[in-house]
Order: structure tokens, then sequence, then C-alpha cells
């Protein structure tokens, strides 16, 4: 079972007072899952399973053009086989010669329904079917209507009433029975398990705007599946809700086709036309809510069509009667299931993604109570990234945002093998020999974009990240240059934060010192973890040269300095001689140790047992990485 899960405490539940940084990591359940995780039987739009030796009832034939008069076939039309009651009882898919087989469960009235999507639909019959008969819709085939069905000039005023089931001959009802031909191939296409499948599948935390990505989690998958994404079965989500709350987790749910065509979900919401030019310019929207009443946490939503081709987009949706505090409504809590048409007339989900509050607990300053807070905003989501079939690649997904550039070295020449990468985790890529880089498949959202190469890496050096903004249906990539400093300049930057000491010690003959060294490195223990409290003191011979009462005195001492390690057992020195030995040693407490004084040769600390390491750093490359390991005691 591979259902993407993450956990999030309920929000506004009484429990112990803790800070944000103790809430337990989002936990929270996801309906919309990899296809992998969906157990035998969850959705099935097959015919009903004949009892072996009975004898079946089929219907064969093949639709065709009507205007044509060499009857050129239809492939991809959808085939249903309708009862006496009314009911579909099985589908098909034609092939792409137009020819089609359906299997009837029993005896009966029956007529044949064709739909394309775009086109007005066409039936044929009533036929009576006995046991072991077989329906021959050959020689004549059967003639498809050449009408086409346009949604161009509907306004959504015209119908503004939301309805249940509405009536023949309204706009709403020409909308949704567009809508419902690709829903009927999409949940077709799932119960069939045709294709192999590669899928991504991501998981964002958002700021409180919902704008900034502060991390990005990416899993992939590959295989044979029923479907990519599906839903819980309708009758589920219809009577625990789309979302549940518990004292440790909440569950967000999303419909998928199967759910939207099931009869449950129909007389339980109403439809209405509607138009919003700026969340989907050009397109007409089938919009529906729960009816009256309804009081489990249920979605309100709209179904996107194309008006000129009459083809279902996505469906973007918002959750309604959630138990959670009022303050982490205003992260919109919903999500968007997106569409697509394969070549052969199937259709799957070919991305979608759920949109949640993530809480936090804090303590109000006037009454001392625990309050929740809104911390950010989760996104949970999916993408399928190829389809293959039988006879190869079906389909190839589109990069979505992009992010593209070129990596500079110190004299402006592409950096082959930087890592580039997003600050948080998500998208990497390694440069190439042109030390270009193109990430792929972003989502909309602001990201901070860095990039790393082994050279800088040993200096410890952190480039300053990139803020590039991803928006929805961006076709131009956006355009990322890093230009990479020289070595010198690394080792400059790391130690800009640090003074440069003066350079009265001298060394034998007389030279000034040349303080130009760094050393860096981590201090672990005998088991390889860090030593935080360590402190590394780097020291080297000094002399001192100082005039009283006209006599020149000349001392030989030790001189040089002290610095401790960070919380990841790393160390940085900056400023050391170079050309000259140096002595590193791992002490229980820092000295004060001065670089332009001599001090005495030896220190009682001297006779603490400690690792010393002697080293000399060179002039024509003035970086050196010293790893040290101690004992503890």
């Amino acid at each position: 079972d591979h259902t993407p899960e993450s956990s999030r405490p309920v929000p506004g539940k009484t429990g112990p007072r803790t800070r944000r940084s103790s809430l337990p990591r989002p936990r929270t359940r996801f309906a919309l899952c990899w296809a992998a995780a969906v157990a035998a039987g969850l959705f099935a739009v097959a015919s009903p399973a004949v009892a072996a030796g009975s004898p079946s009832q089929v219907v064969l034939g093949r639709l065709v053009e009507a205007a044509q008069s060499g009857g050129h076939g239809i492939g991809g039309a959808m085939m249903t086989l309708v009862d006496a009651g009314g009911r579909s009882v099985e589908q098909v898919l034609t092939r792409d010669n137009g020819l089609f087989r359906l299997s009837a469960p029993g005896p009966g009235r029956y007529r044949l329904r064709a739909d394309r999507i775009g086109y007005a639909s066409t039936e044929a019959g009533p036929f009576q079917l006995a046991a072991g008969d077989t329906v021959t819709l050959l020689d004549p085939p059967m003639a498809a209507a050449v009408e086409a069905v346009s949604l161009d000039g509907l306004e959504a005023r015209a119908d503004r009433r939301c309805r249940v089931r509405p009536e023949e001959g309204l706009a709403v009802t020409r909308v949704w029975e567009e809508a419902r031909k690709a829903l009927a191939a999409a949940a077709w296409t799932q119960s069939r398990g045709m294709y192999r499948y590669e899928m991504m599948g991501v998981r964002r935390e958002l700021d409180r705007e919902g704008r900034m990505v502060l991390s990005e989690d990416r899993t992939f998958d590959q295989g044979y599946r029923k479907a990519p994404f599906v839903a819980l079965p309708a009758d589920s989500l219809m009577r625990n809700g789309f979302a549940v709350f518990s004292p440790s987790e909440s569950a967000y749910r999303a419909p998928d086709a199967a759910v939207l065509l099931s009869d449950l979900f129909l007389d339980a919401h109403c439809f209405k036309l509607e138009r919003d030019e700026d969340r989907a310019p050009g397109l007409v929207g089938l919009a529906f809510e729960p009816v009256p009443g309804r009081r489990v946490a249920d979605v309100a939503g709209t179904l996107w069509l194309d008006p000129t081709t009459a083809q279902l987009q996505w469906l973007d949706f918002r959750y309604r009667n959630l138990d959670i505090p009022g303050v982490l409504l205003s992260a919109n809590p919903g999500g968007k299931v997106s569409f697509r048409a394969l070549p052969n007339g199937t259709w799957i989900v070919h991305s979608w993604e759920i949109r949640m509050p993530r809480a936090a607990v804090s303590t109000n300053p006037l009454t001392q109570r625990m309050v929740t807070t809104l911390d950010g905003i989760t996104v949970q989501g999916g993408d399928v990234l190829e389809v293959h079939g039988d006879a190869g690649l079906v389909l190839q997904a589109d990069k979505g945002g992009r992010i593209v550039g070129i990596v500079f070295d110190s004299l402006r020449q592409g950096l082959p093998g930087a890592r580039v990468f997003l600050e948080g985790g998500g998208a990497k890529v390694v440069t190439n020999r042109e030390g270009r880089f193109e990430m792929t498949q972003l989502r909309p959202g602001v990201y901070r974009v860095n990039f790393a190469h082994p050279y800088l890496e040993r200096f410890g050096y952190a480039a300053e990240p990139f803020q590039v903004q991803i928006g929805e249906g961006d076709e131009a990539p956006a355009q990322v240059n890093f230009a990479a400093p020289s070595a010198r300049r690394a080792i400059a930057h790391l130690c800009r934060d640090m003074e440069r000491p003066s350079q009265r010690a001298l060394v034998p003959g007389g030279d000034p010192l040349r303080l130009s060294g760094v050393l860096a490195g981590r201090v672990t223990d005998s088991v390889g973890a860090p030593v935080s409290d360590a402190r590394i003191r780097i020291t080297w011979s000094g002399y001192d040269v100082s005039a009283t009462g006209g006599a020149t005195t000349l001392r030989e001492g030790r001189t040089g300095l002290a610095v401790a390690a960070g919380n990841s057992g790393r160390y940085l020195a900056c400023w050391i001689p170079v050309n000259m030995p140096i002595e590193v040693d791992v002490v229980s407490e820092a000295e004060a140790l001065r670089s332009d004084r001599a001090e005495p040769a030896y220190h009682p600390s001297d006779l603490i047992e400690v690792r010393r390491r002697t080293v000399r750093i060179s002039a024509q490359d003035p970086f050196l990485a010293l790893d040290l390991r101690v004992k503890r005691r």
C-alpha cells in the first residue's frame, strides 16, 4: 500500500501545551493516491460477471460517419449499452476502424448510444436480446450524427439557478452532457488498466500566503496501473465526507471521474453555469455545490470546458462544512484535478493536487490560552510524466514550469558538473559541458534557486540564492545565470567578517608573516559524530622584536589563535601563515592567543593529552581542509 500520507494534528482540538517546533509533522491522508495503493475492486465500470456456463448476449458493430459514403470508421467513441430502465450496463470505446463489441448481462430489451465529445449523441434500437443472442450492426453499420456541439455563446447568467439533475433543453444540461462524456471515458479507462504510467508525486510546504515554496519533496513511480490516480468510492465519500478529522490526523479527499458520475454525488449536488476570466479565461464552467442541508464535509467546484471543442480541461474544488478553526480557512482549502484525452479516445487524470492548511499552536499573550494559528499551507499532488501502451509511448507530458540558465566559472566560461537545486529540496540538476541546466515540472510558486560545485564546497562556500517566480500556465521558462567565484574570491568571502591581524610578528630572516592561509574542517569523535563544543588551537613559531633603553630584544615563542567548532562540528580559521609549519590541537578551552604577539613557548594546557597535527599551507593554494578526530572522555 503506497497511499501518500502525511500526518497533521487536528486543529482546534485540546492537547498538550507545546511550541510549534514540538508539533508532529503533518500527517494528512490523501484520497487521490498513486494507483499502486488501490486495492482490487476499489473501482470498476466493467460489466457484471456472467455465471460460468451461461449463454452470453453480444452486440457487435461498427460506428461510421453518417456523411461518409465510404463508411469511414470512427475511433475513440464511447458505446454504451442501455437497458429498459435507462441504466448503462456496459461501455466500450470503438477501435480506430470503428469496430466495437458489447456484452449484455442478461436477456432483455436494450438500446445502444454512441457518444463523441463535441458531437451530438447517436442512438440505435431498441432491440430484444434473447439468451445467447448476437445482434450485429455491421451491414449496414451504425451511422453517427455529424452535428457538432458548440458551447460558444452560452452565458452564465442565462441559467443562474443551481439545479439537481437539470432537465433537457437547458444550457446547463448541454454543458453537463459534454463533461459527462469525458468523465465516462476517464472512468472506463480507469477500470481497464490499459497503460504503464511514469508518475511523479510532489509534496510542497508553502508560507502562509501560499506564495513562497519553503520545501518540496518529489517521489517517482512507474508500472502498469488501472489509473495513475484514483479516489475513494463514492459511497464512502458521500457517507463520511471529503474531509475527516480525528484526534490524531486530518484526512482531505478529492473526487475523480467515477465519483463525479455517481448517482450518489449527482443527487447531493446542484449545477449551474459559470464564467471566470481570471481563473479560466475563455472557458465555460459547470459549477456545482452541495444541496442545502448537507452537514458532512463536502466539495463545491467547477468543471471547466473549452467551448469550441467541448473538451473537459480541469476541475477545481473547495471544501465545504469543514470542522476546523476559522483562521485556517484563510488558506482556501481545496484542490485541482486535470483531465487529458489520449489519442485513442481514452481519458486519464494526468495531474492533481490538494491544498490544506498547516496548523500551529501558540499562546495568546493576553489570555495565556493556547490558540490555533495558520503556520502555512501544505500542497500534495502528482503528475503523469509518460503513458505507455502496447504500441509504445502514448503520451509524454509537457515540461510544465521551467527554469533554465548557465553557471559560469571565474573566466566567464560555462562550468560543467555544477549542481543547481531548489532550496528546501525538490528538483536538482547537473550542468552539462557548456554549463547549461534546465529544471522542469515546476508548479506555480516562488522558488529559491541556488548552485554548488565540488571546488567551492571544499571552501564551505555557499552562494546567495535567486528568487524565481513560476506562474500558472507560463510558457516561456524563467532564466537564471550564476557566476562562480575564483578560489581566491571564495576564500576571501569566507573570511570577510573576520578582522585581519597586523603584521608585527616576524619569522627567521625578518620577513613579515604572510597571513593569507585558511584552515577549515570538521571535528568528530571516534564514531564519527560531530563534536560541537570542540576548541581548536592553531599555533606557529613566532618572534617579537622590542627596543628598551636603547637595547633591542628578540624573543622567540609561539603565536596563533583559537577557534570554536559550530553545532555541526565544523570550524573555520582565517589569516593563517603560509609556507611554514602550523600545529593544530584540539583543546578543552580556547586560549587567548594573538597572531601578532609571541607568547611563552609552552602553556600548561600543552600537558593535556590532545590530538596534535602539523601541517603546512601553501601560498599557491592558501586553503587547507583538515578534519580532526578526538576521543570523548
